[in-house]
């Protein structure tokens, strides 16, 4: 009879891949010298900009804090900021540095946090940000879904616009953003999962003068004042061009809001006009008192999607089911 097979060795335990390993070891000694507080003093004078204000942050002179800056800068052989006896900026290396550092920063004010939670037996809160319009289709759906599947799940939500979230998720103070497919989310480096679709609408209140038009062009548009998305924004950027395009200036604003209720309450009193996503009769009472113009713009991005950080997490996978879950209740894509 042949002698028994010794039993196999499991690998050690705390022995790390061999690739994770040659990745620590690609570390600058530099880096690996860093201590916590060094990363909140870069972090301070990032925001900052001012040698006066980060010394008095950090408590330490600035004359130490010049050396502590020039000394790093040297080990590193890269200049991090530009010193003028006027101001601070960062250079190329230093915002490279600046954003890496707020990840690092980010990630570590959730240790407590995390801890705390699972103390009271609940999950650490996600952070998602959501375009205007988008939420109040979305949302109650996704929280509906999360009650009755993951109650213990909780999510802190952030509107606001793409040029202002995108940043938020790059910087880890996001977990997921929920916007329109533009090319700087699509080229952001984040994974991304297609929603739905959804086309943008202008609007204006049903006694409108513009209603009673046969046919209705951007430079008759032009007359009228509007509520408009904040410069620099995606939306803002697509309503300029269709002025462009039309041969006629930005119309006069009112004021820039991303609020749909907010909008709809200053239309009751002000025959103005403003982008919406298609409307929904009953969905709130303004609702009904607004009607669709017929204007189209033309390069605004209809595809609507989430950009979220692999691997995902239980919390970042739980949520993302509740959006596609309400996504198909609300506003399916073609052929779903």
């Amino acid at each position: 009879m042949p002698a028994p097979k010794p039993p196999a060795v499991p690998p050690p335990l705390v022995a790390p891949p061999s690739a994770e390993r040659g990745r620590i070891e690609q570390l600058p000694q530099v880096l690996r010298k860093l201590r916590i507080r060094d990363l909140e003093t870069l972090d301070w004078l990032g925001r900052y900009r001012s040698f006066a204000r980060t010394a008095e942050q950090a408590s330490i002179t600035q004359p130490a804090l010049s050396k502590w800056l020039r000394e790093l800068e040297d080990t590193l052989g890269l200049p991090l900021f530009e010193r003028t006896s006027r101001r601070v900026a960062t250079t190329a290396y230093g915002d490279a540095m600046l954003e890496c550092v707020a990840r690092i920063l980010t990630d570590l004010r959730t240790v407590q946090p995390a801890f705390d939670a699972l103390k009271r037996g609940t999950s650490l809160p996600l952070k998602v940000g959501m375009l205007p319009y988008i939420s109040m289709r979305l949302l109650p759906g996704v929280i509906e879904h999360l009650a009755r599947v993951a109650p213990t799940q909780q999510i802190n939500y952030t509107e606001n616009t793409l040029d202002y979230l995108l940043p938020l998720l790059q910087r880890r103070e996001l977990d997921m953003l929920v916007c329109r497919l533009e090319p700087a989310a699509l080229t952001a480096g984040f994974t991304v999962t297609e929603l739905y679709s959804q086309e943008i609408v202008i609007v204006a209140p049903k006694d409108h003068p513009l209603h009673r038009r046969s046919r209705l062009t951007w430079r008759d548009a032009a007359t009228y004042p509007w509520i408009m998305p904040s410069i620099g924004s995606p939306m803002r950027t697509a309503l300029e061009v269709e002025f462009a395009t039309a041969g006629v200036a930005t119309p006069r604003v009112l004021m820039e809001s991303t609020s749909h209720l907010t909008n709809c309450a200053v239309a009751r009193r002000v025959p103005c006009l403003f982008v919406s996503t298609p409307l929904r009769r009953g969905e709130t009472d303004l609702n009904d008192e607004l009607k669709q113009l017929p204007l189209k713009l033309s390069s605004a991005v209809q595809r609507i999607g989430v950009l979220s950080v692999e691997p995902h997490s239980a919390a970042v996978s739980t949520v993302l089911a509740a959006l596609q879950a309400a996504s198909a209740e609300r506003a399916p894509l073609p052929g779903n």
